[in-house]
């Protein structure tokens, strides 16, 4: 198995040799829940607001057919019954001078094939198919299927309808934020059936949903970004499997040309983060085979360490350590990929996944919060700043690579800065538990660790690494 994984980075390493762009300040996202329970603008600094945690879903935006003009009473841009306020978080976004990325998902009860109104005896609603789906979750009954007008025969799957209710809400969106939103990106985790149910979606009707989000955007906003339905490897069951719907759905997008997204956003949950590699440069393999997709950028969307109650101690409490380590690793894995964004899951979301803020001084956050603000930091806020600060600017040449050791991998990740003047190296070693001796080369003059510490390097001494990344710098 080491063998294939060594061979497999040996065949990336080829298969992409160009350099990538610098690392900027967009590139560092995060996800929060700002104004549903009072929490405090995050005080670490970021580059992108992803919205999807803030209950500001299609399905919470639009209670009615509202039509193209914002001001109609079936949309709720302010405070919405499902307590998300899409206006706040993009204005608050835009007075801390951060990015906004829109992700638009979830299929409105009344506009869904398989919505509510399907219950009952009797005929229900003609665009109705039935039986209602609760596959999508007993609280989002029909949210995961698509809306009745993408077909010209309700259910065909042809996406060959008027689409009308999608367009005329991201024409409402678009004209109301103008440029106050910059990406756009259709669905969240387009192949989850919680998401998406892949029963009865098609990719027809992925690539003309595709289609329709980047000409009503650009039409209104042609500086936008728009990316196309986003990408997982999603495991509820039931879930598409993601190679062939992947495959499936940029051919379908072929359709419509190379101009038809400006980008291909995916998430990238693994723990470890290593394990996203395979994944991720499937996705870029599978991107130079279509038209559609060939040469475009690609967005880390969301990430965390996957699941709950994962990286927890023995005696039940976060262990933070592990969860800086892997903070830290997973964002340079992300920036030497070519990625545009790593946008982190998240800012407030609570001890049992990622997180950086606690409105107690508990679970191990007990860091007092800056700026006066209430709450306190966990230690990944700490492992965050520091691994932005060591990226920011940053050149990769070439992916991370990695060499096999006893119980685990060496990794090693060169880059550069100020054109080439500053070099560095990031190194950690992936062996549970442990550390392994590592000897670097005479130019290397100094180590800074993941908690800030510095130290000079020896001419031909070995230092001990672990998960915690290292980085090096060169004299």
């Amino acid at each position: 198995m080491k063998m294939g994984f060594a061979v497999f980075i040996l065949s990336v390493l080829l298969l992409y040799p160009s350099c990538f762009a610098q690392v900027q300040e967009n590139f560092f996202g995060l996800h929060h829940n700002k104004y549903r329970q009072g929490e405090p603008w995050p005080t670490v600094p970021f580059g992108v607001l992803r919205t999807v945690s803030g209950l500001v879903k299609w399905a919470d935006l639009e209670s009615c057919p509202g039509g193209s003009d914002p001001k109609n009473s079936c949309y709720h841009w302010g405070r919405n019954p499902a307590g998300g306020d899409l206006d706040k978080l993009v204005n608050g976004a835009n007075e801390h001078h951060e990015e906004v990325m829109f992700s638009i998902h979830a299929t409105p009860d009344w506009l869904s094939t398989r919505g509510s109104r399907c219950r009952g005896a009797g005929v229900p609603d003609k665009n109705c198919l039935g039986p209602t789906d609760n596959e999508c979750g007993t609280r989002a009954i029909g949210s995961c299927d698509p809306p009745y007008d993408l077909d010209a025969v309700v259910g065909s799957g042809e996406g060959d309808g008027p689409d009308k209710m999608f367009k005329d809400f991201v024409t409402a969106a678009a004209t109301r934020y103008g440029k106050k939103i910059k990406y756009w990106e259709l669905w969240n985790e387009t192949s989850n059936i919680l998401m998406a149910n892949p029963k009865y979606w098609t990719p027809k009707q992925w690539a003309r949903l595709s289609k329709d989000l980047h000409d009503v955007v650009k039409s209104i906003d042609p500086d936008a970004i728009v990316l196309g339905a986003n990408i997982c490897r999603c495991t509820p069951p039931g879930s598409a499997k993601f190679e062939p719907w992947t495959e499936d759905y940029f051919s379908a997008l072929d359709k419509y040309g190379p101009s038809v997204v400006d980008g291909i956003g995916y998430h990238g949950y693994a723990n470890p983060p290593e394990r996203a590699l395979e994944f991720v440069n499937t996705l870029k393999r599978k991107m130079n085979d279509h038209v559609s997709t060939r040469n475009k950028p690609i967005y880390n969307t969301e990430s965390a360490w996957p699941g709950n109650h994962q990286l927890f101690k023995a005696d039940q409490t976060p262990d933070w350590d592990a969860r800086s380590a892997w903070l830290a690793r997973a964002n340079i894995l992300t920036a030497a990929l070519g990625a545009k964004t790593f946008i982190f899951f998240g800012w407030d979301l609570g001890p049992n996944s990622g997180s950086m803020w606690f409105p107690e001084r508990t679970f191990g956050c007990t860091i007092p919060n800056k700026n006066g603000e209430p709450g306190f930091l966990c230690p990944t806020a700490l492992a965050y700043e520091q691994i932005r600060s060591w990226l920011l600017g940053a050149v990769f040449e070439k992916e991370c690579s990695a060499k096999d050791q006893s119980s685990g991998r060496l990794w090693t990740c060169d880059f550069t800065k100020n054109n080439g003047s500053y070099r560095g190296r990031f190194v950690w070693y992936d062996g549970d538990g442990s550390t392994t001796n590592y000897t670097p080369e005479k130019q290397f003059a100094g180590k800074k660790d993941l908690d800030g510490s510095t130290a000079a390097l020896k001419p031909n001494s070995a230092i001990a690494v672990g998960k915690a990344p290292v980085l090096l710098e060169a004299k």
